[in-house]
């Protein structure tokens, strides 16, 4: 089974180094955005820019390196026990995980200095334009990505990562965090081993 796992939110704290990132050179001041304001995933409607050209030009061009690269972690020591459970994943001979990311331009180098930096061991990797192209040809993923959820193929499994901009979009399972799938042996077993029944197969 290919399991993929998306790096915003699930490996990386983005939304909290794009709050920063932003107070340090858009407003000059304490924007103070916490995670639980960003109800949307358009982050237009929380961080002001004049056009979605201009948004995409800090994001993926401007700032890149700072708020790709810098991001923290979405919990202390999370590479550590994510490259542990690599090494189980590959022991055990019967999966295999790819990691899969929305960037552009810039970002994508600023990604790959977020994973080395933290000493990711992740072999497979995989960059992608759009949304609905996370899945590719995945079994398995592990995302907070609304789009990536609403997009979900027939006869895969979707492992939602809870925050509030998605809310409203539901998952076959739903974690608090990666860290639920990675140290619970018993849970991890359930969610790879459901199958997904069509209407046309009932």
């Amino acid at each position: 089974m290919k399991i993929g796992i998306s790096i915003n939110e699930v490996l990386r704290d983005t939304l909290s180094q794009m709050d920063y990132t932003y107070s340090k050179y858009i407003t000059g001041k304490d924007t103070t955005i916490t995670r639980d304001e960003i109800t949307s995933f358009n982050l237009e409607k929380h961080f002001v820019f004049d056009s979605k050209k201009d948004l995409n030009r800090f994001l993926y061009d401007e700032a890149s390196l700072e708020i790709f690269g810098h991001a923290d972690q979405m919990v202390e020591n999370l590479m550590t026990k994510f490259n542990m459970f690599l090494v189980d994943i590959e022991e055990e001979e019967e999966h295999t995980i790819e990691i899969v990311s929305r960037e552009f331009l810039r970002s994508i180098p600023s990604t790959l200095f977020f994973l080395s930096k933290l000493g990711c061991r992740a072999s497979n990797i995989r960059f992608v334009k759009q949304h609905d192209e996370e899945w590719g040809d995945l079994d398995v993923l592990i995302t907070a990505n609304p789009e990536a959820l609403k997009n979900k193929p027939k006869d895969k499994i979707s492992v939602k990562i809870k925050a509030p901009y998605n809310s409203d979009v539901v998952g076959d399972f739903e974690l608090d965090s990666i860290l639920d799938f990675i140290m619970d042996g018993a849970l991890r077993d359930k969610i790879l081993n459901t199958k997904i029944t069509t209407q046309e197969q009932l």
